[in-house]
């Protein structure tokens, strides 16, 4: 299923787990250059940074006289979309540091400011706005940057880029102060970076740090201003970035920051499935939890974080996302902050740390760190209960298991050199009768400027409980082929992948082969398949142009194709794709797809897939439009609509998958979004399911720090009884209504406050029309002392 872009989405373009489909819209093109991916630097200019020692007020006035003194850096360059040509407005960055924080200012002019697109908005949310800001790469080994933005009301993004993995971490949160103000000229912004918040080597004497001043200009077009030029033939953009000298006095100090917390929580819940009335009454309980959190810089290049009693709840409700008709379990980002800090340092080709998978630890450890060409990092928590995905090539699910269990990731690179890595990781999920262990090693190595190889091997060793086993094969009956033939011995197998890409400006060619042996298991990873073998390949052709309609006209061809260790076909996939970037900041994206895949299996205790699975021939397209009509509106649809499989029925239906949405900001306090789903299968002249969600995301925001928002999911399933032959246990209709009502105040990401109302409501024809089960109040509240 295809749900909208969103103009705050990663990036790069990904494709999500069960559906969450992340395209190259024109804004996440843009945000490409945030990111990167390969390395070679050429002739980067170098300039001195000087070291003023004075007191600045954060107003974005830039009148103190420091600012004189400052280095005054112009930024003039637009090399995106356009190749390098000369900005239509400008803008001026002024540079210094005193030993403990880096300070930045920017004179943003516009000859038209009631056009500036700013408006206040949670943390990290502002990406879509007008920004200017900086990345750094504090090592200068184009393998990490870090990266902090402002809007013109003074809201921060800052994340990380992983040039590792070309992973983003929009996530991560530093602490560092920033004002923003729009003037009759444009706006201004004033920043500073504590050097707390970095990673660097403080035993060099002058050092140099790779940078990038960037301005985003969202108008008809969304324009990438910097001061340097890109070249597009590099797919790795921070390994261009120009050199910032000095620093000769930066120093990280005790970099301590303990931030202990109260969550209390009271809830009520009830059975309405209970056969009587006193049975379905509300049952309440509450809950006090006084936890702590500590992040240490041991060192400057060596950080701890340890907590203990933590809240490891999310705040915010996840989107809904479509779970009718669907063959893999459901993904679901990280948001808690103790798995968030340098997370990117756990990341491989493969998916090896999903650490939604530990549900509610008590107390956690994490360290991480470089020393020269070294990198490390490693974390240990508990778990009260232990939930894992029970793969296969066909079907995967997600299980438990009532037992407290030990999770732990440990990760190790080095970098030979600028071009070539190599790493080695290593999981483990532990209780008592339960243990998965995987290890392994990677490697990168860019050949040229333009091509790359990614390969990583991998090995598994686990046990499973009986209780697991039995409950998925009762009686030796077993409701996953995965499990056909393992008992609770240990077993254990082998995984890897390789992957070639080579990427200029004008092309990007990349083939990937991944093998997943029967009984390889990372149970702490996200991995939904086994015994599955995989090659895929895709070509892309981009066209630019600041002439025509069209800024960027993408046209594209992909093909896969994956069977079992056996050699029996699962899937093979033809498609084409065209793409275009246009006036109001509009993308259209269209891929149209010929695919043979198979059904689940007529019984699942046989492993095998020829003469147990039917084999579908199905055509289908997928697209996606989307633009900013007015300056606070943002607008998008995307959908599926062909042939598609009714795996419950074993048979060959059309299918309907429509997802519009808005995003409006009614006033520079006050944003709506919303986001509609429907999707339909018809097979045998009839419907066979209907699935609606509505995603509704009020927020009003009374300044930076503050700000109210009111979340409603609700989820509908409606199936055919009289065409589902194969239905069982599911009587009629499912109804689901889930509302969030919180009140948060950041001071910063730690010193937070956090009062809220949520609960859920269900309506089938059991209950009988819609009902609260479960209703729940909390408050939440911390402090980071530094």
């Amino acid at each position: 299923m295809i749900l909208p872009v969103r103009k705050t989405q990663h990036p790069q373009a990904k494709v999500g787990h069960q559906g969450w489909l992340k395209t190259p819209s024109i804004v996440t093109a843009l945000f490409f250059s945030l990111s990167a991916n390969v390395k070679a630097k050429q002739d980067p200019i170098t300039y001195d940074i000087p070291n003023v020692t004075a007191e600045i007020t954060f107003d974005g006035e830039l009148d103190e006289s420091v600012w004189q003194q400052a280095k005054k850096i112009d930024m003039d360059i637009v090399n995106y979309p356009y190749d390098n040509t000369k900005s239509p407005v400008k803008t001026t960055a002024y540079l210094f540091e005193d030993g403990e924080n880096l300070y930045i200012g920017f004179i943003a002019e516009d000859p038209h400011p009631e056009k500036i697109q700013g408006f206040y908005r949670d943390r990290d949310d502002a990406f879509s706005d007008d920004i200017v800001g900086i990345k750094l790469d504090t090592f200068n080994d184009d393998r990490l940057a870090y990266k902090f933005f402002v809007n013109p009301l003074g809201v921060q993004n800052d994340g990380i880029t992983n040039e590792m993995t070309g992973d983003e971490n929009n996530l991560w949160d530093g602490i560092w102060p920033a004002y923003g103000k729009i003037t009759d000229k444009g706006y201004q912004v004033e920043m500073a970076i504590p050097y707390r918040e970095l990673n660097f080597d403080e035993n060099i004497d002058i050092k140099t740090w790779g940078f990038e001043l960037i301005r985003i200009y969202p108008r008809d077009t969304i324009l990438r201003i910097s001061n340097m030029p890109i070249n597009k033939n590099d797919y790795c953009w921070v390994c261009q970035m120009d050199d910032l000298r000095g620093f000769q006095d930066a120093k990280l100090g005790k970099n301590l920051l303990v931030t202990p917390s109260l969550v209390y929580s009271y809830e009520e819940e009830r059975d309405l499935y209970a056969p009587d009335d006193a049975g379905q009454e509300w049952q309440d309980s509450d809950d006090t939890d006084v936890g702590v959190n500590v992040r240490w810089g041991i060192t400057p290049d060596i950080l701890l974080n340890a907590t203990i009693n933590p809240d490891f709840s999310t705040v915010e409700a996840d989107n809904g996302q479509l779970s009718v008709n669907k063959t893999s379990a459901l993904f679901f980002p990280e948001k808690r902050p103790f798995f968030l800090d340098n997370s990117e340092y756990f990341s491989t080709p493969f998916n090896l740390v999903y650490t939604r998978n530990i549900i509610n630890p008590d107390w956690g450890a994490k360290l991480t760190g470089r020393s020269g060409n070294h990198s490390f990092a490693g974390f240990v928590t508990n778990d009260d209960s232990t939930s894992l995905i029970m793969p296969g090539n066909l079907f995967s699910t997600v299980a438990n298991i009532d037992e407290e269990s030990f999770s732990g990731a440990f990760r190790y690179r080095y970098d030979v050199n600028d071009d070539l890595s190599f790493g080695a990781i290593t999981t483990i999920r532990d209780s008592d009768n339960y243990e998965n262990l995987v290890a392994g090693i990677d490697t990168k190595y860019k050949i040229t400027q333009s091509d790359t190889i990614i390969a990583q091997l991998l090995h598994s060793q686990t046990t499973y409980p009986q209780q697991l086993l039995d409950s998925y094969c009762p009686g030796g009956n077993c409701y996953l082929a995965s499990l056909v033939g393992i008992d609770d011995d240990e077993f254990d197998d082998i995984a890897y992948q390789i992957e070639y890409e080579h990427s200029t400006e004008d092309w990007r060619f990349h083939n990937k082969y991944e093998d997943i042996g029967k009984e390889f298991r990372s149970d702490l990873g996200f991995q939904v398949h086994s015994d599955y073998n995989k090659f895929s390949s895709t070509l892309n052709r981009f066209y630019y142009s600041d002439q025509h309609w069209w800024s960027t006209l993408t046209f594209g061809a992909q093909y896969s194709i994956s069977h079992n260790d056996d050699d029996e076909l699962i899937s093979k996939t033809q498609s084409i794709s065209a793409s275009a970037e246009g006036p109001w900041q509009s993308f259209f994206d269209l891929v149209l797809t010929h695919e043979d895949r198979v059904g689940l299996r007529y019984d699942s205790n046989d492993a095998s897939i020829d003469d147990n699975t039917t084999r579908f021939s199905l055509s289908y397209a997928d697209f996606i439009a989307e633009a900013q009509p007015l300056p606070n509106v943002f607008v998008g649809l995307s959908g599926r609509v062909g042939e598609g499989i009714d795996y419950l029925n074993d048979r060959e239906g059309d299918i309907y998958e429509l997802a519009p949405f808005i995003s409006w900001n009614v006033t520079a306090h006050l944003e709506t979004e919303l986001t509609l789903v429907y999707a339909e299968l018809e097979a045998d002249g009839d419907f066979v399911y209907r699935e609606n969600i509505a995603d509704l995301r009020m927020t009003y925001a009374f300044d930076i720090n503050n700000l109210l928002r009111l979340s409603m999911v609700y989820t509908s399933a409606e199936y055919n009884q009289n065409n589902n032959p194969q239905l069982f246990g599911i009587d009629g209709d499912e109804d689901n209504l889930a509302t969030e009502l919180i009140y948060s105040y950041k001071l910063n990401p730690q010193t937070v406050f956090f009062l809220g109302y949520s609960d859920n409501s269900i309506d089938n024809r059991e209950v009988g029309s819609l009902k609260q089960n479960q209703r729940n109040v909390f408050m939440k509240m911390s402090y980071a002392w530094m």
